[in-house]
């Protein structure tokens, strides 16, 4: 659930589903779906609603106004999550925000856009739980006639996530992963972003894009020229590898800032955030960050999305031993 050569491609860069392809056996499939229960049901329609809100023009609106655009039947009020390899996610705002205004939109990323999202594979085998697959695909759409321009490439990108559901069937917590970002970003764009000369044209736009929606309170950077010298002091990065002290983490950002300046624009600064708890561009302990989830979630390891769980033993032994 990220604009201009920017690519802002994420974007993210950013999920999510669909306008599913029946195939030529559609009615054997709209067959097997009948037969879900009636929670499956829920759930993949709930999925499906979130995916089809990443792709363009569905995504406008929320990019434009924010939280207040999205329909209140699909987050709960303390939605939280995380999405690798881009960051964690606390409350509604954060994670709406990172589904669906980090989708990219012609307009900000070189023309390219989300026209399609199908989930592909789906269970849910209680009504708290579901996992999924959706491919986005990405191509130049054209603002206005809302067409697909053929004579350009078109791409895929792919998330896989679990899902956790209150009793309302709304999403209360996810744990997502975006394989390939960094080469869905090249593909998407027909830029290679580890070109020294690509990622120096990037952090320009980058910096102008700063100094457009930071501004007054929120302004980070004395001038366009002084957030290029610090961030050329800093390490491009990956979009493989979004979260931390780096140029690509904050491309990533500053599409947030046009929606909750307050917010996201000090995550483009030089520091990254700002205290006491609203850090993203930072360098992070990959041992702690990735796998704090008794934190992040609130509930013991295994338990959040697995029925029947905690998946914490086997037999009586620790998860991952094997008696003979």
């Amino acid at each position: 659930m990220l604009t201009s050569s920017l690519s802002f491609p994420l974007l993210v860069l950013a999920s999510l589903a669909s306008a599913v392809k029946l195939p030529a056996d559609g009615a054997a499939l709209a067959k097997r779906h009948s037969k879900l229960p009636d929670y499956a049901k829920r759930n993949l329609q709930t999925i499906r609603e979130i995916y089809n809100l990443t792709v363009y023009p569905n995504n406008a609106q929320i990019v434009a106004q924010g939280a207040s655009a999205v329909p209140p039947h699909l987050f709960a009020d303390q939605a939280t999550g995380r999405v690798s390899p881009v960051g964690n996610f606390t409350g509604f705002d954060d994670s709406i925000e990172y589904f669906f205004s980090l989708a990219p939109t012609p307009q900000g990323s070189n023309g390219v856009a989300f026209y399609r999202s199908e989930v592909l594979e789906f269970t849910s085998g209680c009504p708290e739980v579901a996992a999924s697959l959706v491919y986005f695909r990405a191509g130049h759409v054209d603002p206005q006639t809302l067409e697909l321009d053929t004579t350009k490439p078109v791409s895929t990108l792919s998330q896989v996530a679990f899902w956790r559901f209150d009793d309302d069937g709304k999403v209360l917590k996810y744990h997502a992963w975006i394989p390939n970002l960094e080469a869905w970003t090249n593909a998407a764009n027909g830029i290679d972003f580890g070109n020294p000369l690509v990622q120096n044209g990037t952090t320009q736009q980058l910096c102008a894009g700063i100094q457009q929606t930071c501004t007054g309170a929120n302004q980070q950077y004395s001038s366009a020229e002084d957030c290029i010298a610090q961030l050329s002091a800093k390490p491009f990065g990956s979009f493989d590898e979004a979260w931390g002290d780096n140029v690509v983490c904050r491309v990533i950002h500053v599409i947030l800032t046009k929606v909750r300046p307050q917010v996201h624009c000090p995550h483009v600064g030089p520091l990254g955030g700002s205290p006491p708890d609203n850090w993203k561009c930072v360098d992070i302990d990959y041992s702690e960050e990735y796998f704090d989830d008794d934190v992040l979630f609130g509930a013991p390891e295994g338990s959040v999305f697995t029925c029947g769980g905690p998946l914490l033993t086997d037999g009586g032994l620790p998860a991952g031993s094997y008696s003979y």
